[in-house]
């Protein structure tokens, strides 16, 4: 059963999972456009015999959050196996997440392999393993990741210069490096005018997906940069999409690999 309030985004979940592997592996059995519907639906299913096997479930959705859905289900199917699926990647996102008893957390933009290996895992479980609550294997920080070059290395803060901006960070990476630096959403700050004393990258607004307590807002910086923003500071700016803004975040709130 596939739970997303984007239409895009369940039609691209049907496709891969009825045609990724062998044909007639996998049967779609519900598709659900919220969270009260996924619960209306798993019951439905659940009362014909037609249980699903797992289910995918968006966490940012309108009218019932993620976390709520899937304690819903869990409350009327004990069994109820629940893959997350969400842009929001920080670690209290996810935990609240499997607290509330998914059995895997994946961010988007995920990887087909990823989501596969996930559904079989819980399709075919290991008999050895018993209940124990594995980790999630698709928990990353992909969601924000720009290359860039090391500009300057002093004492280990650096300055990486990319599209749009020149990102100070912490690393003992040497000056002409190439690395990928990862930005946590939840770091990231909006601003509609850009402060000199932070890194910032200036973008324009193409979603806004709102949520409490925490929205979600993506910017194309010439690349899509999403920021976890809480409701009621994003009610405050009266943001929609269009709006020229500013990422700002600090040195810490980015990871630099090679």
């Amino acid at each position: 059963m596939v739970v997303d309030d984007a239409e895009y985004m369940r039609e691209m979940l049907v496709e891969i999972i009825e045609t990724y592997d062998a044909p007639d592996t996998y049967e779609i059995v519900g598709v659900a456009a919220d969270g009260e519907e996924a619960i209306s639906k798993y019951r439905e299913l659940l009362d014909s015999g037609r249980r699903p096997d797992v289910v995918t479930l968006d966490i940012v959705m309108p009218n019932m959050d993620g976390v709520v859905v899937i304690s819903e289900l869990k409350r009327c199917d004990p069994d109820a196996k629940i893959i997350a699926i969400s842009a929001l990647g920080s670690p209290d996102t996810i935990d609240r997440v499997m607290q509330a008893g998914a059995k895997d957390y994946i961010i988007k933009p995920f990887s087909v392999e990823n989501l596969m290996d996930a559904i079989r895992q819980i399709c075919t479980p290991d008999e050895n393993a018993g209940d124990a609550k594995r980790t999630p294997v698709s928990v990353s920080t992909e969601e924000n990741v720009i290359s860039g070059t090391i500009s300057s290395n002093n004492g280990g803060q650096v300055a990486i210069a990319v599209e749009n901006a020149t990102i100070d960070a912490i690393s003992n990476y040497q000056v002409g490096e190439q690395v990928k630096i990862h930005i946590d959403p939840a770091n990231i700050e909006l601003q509609k005018h850009p402060d000199a004393t932070k890194n910032h990258l200036e973008g324009t607004v193409t979603e806004i997906i709102r949520t409490s307590p925490v929205s979600q807002v993506k910017l194309d910086c010439g690349f899509i940069l999403s920021a976890n923003i809480p409701s009621k500071t994003l009610e405050g700016m009266h943001l929609s999409a269009g709006d020229l803004v500013y990422a700002t975040f600090g040195p810490l709130a980015a990871q630099i690999k090679r």
